[in-house]
Order: structure tokens, then sequence, then C-alpha cells
């Protein structure tokens, strides 16, 4: 398969995924979630440590509020529950990946951004890394088992506060809070990532699997159910006032003025 809106290099027995489409702060598009779930389906034995980071000056900043706008003006709409969430796909797979991944936040990690970075092992972040609960500016909730993994990471009380604010926090509070394990100058990122990602590359990946598998496994029940309510919760809100009303005052650069409905 050609991979498209995404690279992936090998060095040193670590797998270096690359979200890029710089030019759109790689939101995320059906090609790029079809090539990270090719990327993580097709692992060879040699890669025994991955690294998951964005092209250009953004990590993820989140769907494509440009195609959500053009389905606000579909006569007919398909059934939410009818249609594909690639990005449910991928949370899952990376969950279930059996090597250590690293997210390399170089930039803003927003919305389904978020849930990208949330879904890896730990995060790295540059000191320029900002981060953001944002789906509720458009009038809609977490995906890709944001609602899963955030109070995972969090706890309940402050995964909550993100999601309701869509406050935009910087890397410094992201590592107070838990979101992000270490914060480095921002050319130091990569190679500071590259450093521990060819640490656990020499570790016995069999038994890093296991113990990561171990601290997982009393979880993935609830990854399910979240995905699923998630799924839910879309697609009602999908075809809601607020949610048409958030996405058009982005695409039209001015506040939302939302009503409730």
């Amino acid at each position: 398969m050609e991979l498209k809106d995404v690279l992936y290099e090998v060095r040193d027995n670590v797998g270096i995924i690359t979200m890029n489409r710089p030019e759109r702060l790689n939101a995320s598009s059906t090609d790029m979630t079809r090539s990270l779930l090719h990327i993580l389906d097709n692992l060879t034995d040699d890669v025994r440590a991955l690294i998951f980071t964005g092209a250009g000056r953004a990590f993820c900043a989140g769907g494509d509020v440009r195609g959500m706008s053009e389905r606000l003006d579909e006569s007919a709409q398909e059934p939410g529950w009818k249609r594909s969430h690639t990005e449910k796909a991928v949370s899952v797979a990376f969950w279930n990946c059996d090597r250590p991944i690293i997210a390399a936040v170089n930039g803003h990690a927003v919305g389904l951004g978020l849930s990208y970075a949330s879904m890896c092992d730990f995060r790295i972040a540059s000191d320029k890394a900002q981060f953001g609960a944002v789906w509720v500016k458009r009038g809609y909730m977490p995906d890709a088992g944001g609602t899963f993994f955030l109070p995972f990471l969090l706890g309940v009380p402050k995964a909550l506060e993100l999601c309701w604010t869509g406050d935009i926090i910087g890397a410094e509070e992201a590592r107070d809070i838990g979101l992000v394990s270490r914060v480095v100058p921002h050319d130091d990122l990569i190679p500071t990532t590259m450093e521990m990602a060819k640490r656990l590359a020499t570790g016995p990946t069999l038994a890093l699997g296991m113990a990561k598998r171990a601290m997982y496994k009393s979880r993935i029940a609830g990854l399910q159910d979240a995905l699923e309510f998630e799924s839910y919760g879309q697609a009602m809100l999908r075809q809601t006032e607020d949610h048409a009303e958030g996405v058009r005052a982005f695409m039209e650069k001015r506040p939302a003025a939302y009503v409730g409905r």
C-alpha cells in the first residue's frame, strides 16, 4: 500500500511515524488514518519501538473542519451510525500494539490530535507544544478514545475541565498535570525522543510488550465501551444546531453563538 499523508522510516530498530500534512497543520484525513493503520498492522520484527510525531509546526490540529463544513451542507446525510470511523480503529491499533510508542509532540495537539497524543504510551513535548480539548468549540465531543484516554491520564475532574472549557494549555502545564512526561527545548525534541526510543528498542522486546499488555488489559473493555459511546454521541451531536454553528463560526472566523439545541 502506498502511504499518503504519513511518512514512515526505520532507524536503529525505531519506527518513526510522521503525520505529513504540514500545510493543514496535520489535520487528519481518511488517507492519513488508513496509512496509520497499515503501518501498525504491518510492523516488521526489526521495529522494536515507535515514535509518533508531526511534520512542520504542529503535531496534529485535529479533524478536518473544512470537511465538517462540507457535510453540514449535504442535503441528505447518511445516518451517523453507518459512517466509517477510522480514527476509532487507530486508537485500538495503538492500544494493542506490543511495541513501546512515544509521542514526540512538536506543536499543537488539539482535538483529535490530543487523542492521538494521549493514545501513545507516553509523551515527550517540545517547549513550543500546546494542547487543547477543543471539540466543545465546535459543539462536539471527544473522539478516537479521548473520553477514555484523558481521564485515564488526568483523572475525571481535570479531563472534564479541559473538555468543557476547550482551553489551550502549554507544555509546562501539560507536564504538571501528568499529560506529558518531559518537556525539552524544541530543537532537542526528536534527538531526546530518539534516544529514549533506541534505549527501549535495545531492551527485552517481549518483556516490554507483556508489561504493557498487563497494565492495559484490565481497561480494554472500558476502551471499547468508550469508543462505542463516542460514536453514538457524535452521531447525535452532528445533527444539532450548536455543532453547525460551531463549525460555521470557525470557518467564518467569528465567535460562535450557541443556543443549546
